[in-house]
């Protein structure tokens, strides 16, 4: 009987051994897991719609400030700078981190946007060019407006969901550092209760009391 009890508490040492080593092993994974995605997905789509929408906003005030008076020769330099400070290489960037379809779906959505609001833009400056700021106003005002309107909306849908997937995922290694330790603790505490349990029936079986008793019975 003292052997059977003593081997149960063995296999139940074992089996919080082997609970305390899963819970452990899931924790540390689910954390390297979601850092990981937090640096290569969450941090670069931040920076990047950040950086996009500022460049984007530079150039829309640039193309209203060429409406007002300017000599040709600063009208040219603003004009360089709209085709310079362009968002290619930031959109590029964020396409590489497209591992969720919801941010898939609003990239694509985004493009599409984009490209409709860039058609416009070389009539516009073109009508600058030429220096006719009557039509340039107009443009500017109308088809314009409205497609720099919805390309921004998009941008930020993108920063929006960039912030929100950095909240989510930063709860859960929150969460991770705070609640495994404690979980993996307990079962430790668990682990030595039974070593000391099965340590304490060896101690009691082995006493010379209880071996008289054994021998009269």
């Amino acid at each position: 009987m003292f052997q059977k009890e003593l081997l149960t508490i063995g296999f139940l040492a074992m089996a919080l051994l082997v609970a305390v080593g899963a819970a452990g092993w899931v924790a540390v994974a689910k954390l390297h897991e979601t850092s990981r995605f937090l640096v290569i997905d969450t941090l670069p789509g931040l920076m990047d719609t950040g950086l996009a929408e500022q460049r984007i906003h530079d150039g829309r005030h640039l193309m209203r400030e060429m409406l007002f008076p300017h000599t040709d020769a600063e009208r040219a330099e603003m004009i360089s700078a709209v085709l310079t400070n362009r968002t290619d290489d930031l959109w590029q960037d964020y396409s590489h981190s497209l591992f969720e379809p919801e941010d898939a779906s609003n990239y694509a959505a985004m493009m599409i946007v984009r490209s409709n609001y860039l058609s416009g833009v070389p009539a516009y400056l073109d009508l600058v060019r030429a220096g006719n700021l009557p039509a340039a106003t107009t443009l500017y005002y109308g088809d314009l407006q409205q497609g720099f309107n919805h390309y921004e909306a998009a941008c930020r849908g993108l920063f929006d969901y960039s912030v929100r997937q950095g909240q989510d995922r930063g709860r859960i290694i929150l969460a991770a550092t705070s609640v495994a330790p404690v979980a993996i603790g307990a079962l430790c505490v668990l682990l030595f209760l039974c070593g000391l349990a099965a340590g304490m029936r060896v101690a009691l079986g082995r006493r010379p009391g209880a071996r008289v008793l054994a021998g009269k019975a």
